[in-house]
């Protein structure tokens, strides 16, 4: 459903049993998508963002302003950051 379609059937949509839960995974189906803002073609890409976010948080670490994070093997080879806890999921 496209938002022009929801805002006009708003009153109908929201008068639904389910109807809270059914507008929160709507709207961030459109969240997830990139719908609610208008895409600029200037953005930068996340991947580029990403490496300049690991790129100062090394330089904050190495001057001293921030704790160089620790991560921990658990099973299954999955990382987690020191001081998490894991929960194992029964079968």
């Amino acid at each position: 459903m496209k938002a022009a379609a929801l805002l006009a059937h708003y009153a109908r949509v929201a008068e639904a049993p389910d109807a809270i839960a059914r507008l929160r995974q709507f709207v961030l189906d459109l969240a997830v998508r990139g719908k609610l803002v208008s895409q600029e073609a200037g953005d930068e890409p996340a991947s580029l963002l990403l490496k300049r976010i690991v790129q100062e948080k090394g330089r904050l670490t190495k001057a001293g302003n921030i704790k160089p994070q620790v991560s921990v093997p658990v099973a299954g080879g999955a990382i987690r950051p020191a001081g998490w806890l894991g929960q194992g999921v029964a079968e």
